[in-house]
């Protein structure tokens, strides 16, 4: 029994401090637009410029606060790509990369200050993509799509991220409001050996805005 007890008390301490936390996660949706684009080494030199494509993103995530700082994990869908200019057969067209991941974020965050209602918010952490479409979308120069070629099989099907951002929450009675500006860093390279590159690497500015209870 002696030795039972402390034991006993162990485990109620531990499912007493996990039903402590679970009642303090928060659950919330953002939606937000994105500026995605490419870097890429050594660079094509059929291609005058890379321009960065506006694109959706969202998702729902979950938050633990610890005191000043706290974990968020996001689950996230995120398209990424580029865009470019191409001559093709007699002309000229605009080539798009539109590319779908599916992301699940563990991000670090820090609140240690507030302004009444008001909070800002800085985090940091790593992302992981599973990329679900990869499309070639080719446009004429009146912005008509003239063709769609499937291109899921020249790239890779995961990619390793570094997220970083900052933003302001806004507490109403229940409920938070937040809006974050955030960068993707491609840490790993999405291409497959038929590029003849060193690289491709995945880069996207974000803002976001979402609520949470």
């Amino acid at each position: 029994m002696r030795k039972i007890f402390p034991v006993g008390m162990l485990v109620v301490l531990a499912l007493f401090s996990v039903r402590s936390a679970a009642a303090r996660i928060s659950f919330g949706v953002k939606v937000g637009v994105s500026l995605a684009n490419i870097s890429v080494s050594p660079k094509p030199f059929e291609v005058a410029e890379f321009r960065s494509l506006t694109v959706p993103c969202g998702g729902i995530f979950f938050a633990l606060p610890l005191g000043s700082f706290g974990l968020q994990t996001e689950f996230m869908y995120a398209r990424r790509g580029t865009q470019y200019e191409a001559y093709i057969d007699d002309g000229f067209y605009n080539v798009q990369w539109q590319h779908d991941y599916l992301e699940a974020i563990l991000l670090l965050r820090w609140s240690g200050v507030s302004f009444g209602r008001l909070r800002p918010v800085i985090y940091a952490g790593p992302s992981y993509g599973y990329l679900s479409r990869a499309s070639s979308v080719i446009y004429d120069n009146e912005g008509r799509k003239v063709e769609t070629v499937e291109s899921r099989d020249y790239f890779k099907k995961w990619e390793l991220a570094a997220v970083f951002g900052t933003g302001l929450e806004l507490k109403a009675g229940l409920a938070r409001f937040n809006l974050e500006g955030r960068y993707h860093l491609g840490l790993t390279s999405v291409a497959l050996s038929g590029f003849e590159v060193d690289y491709i690497k995945n880069k996207s500015i974000t803002i976001l805005a979402g609520v949470s209870f």
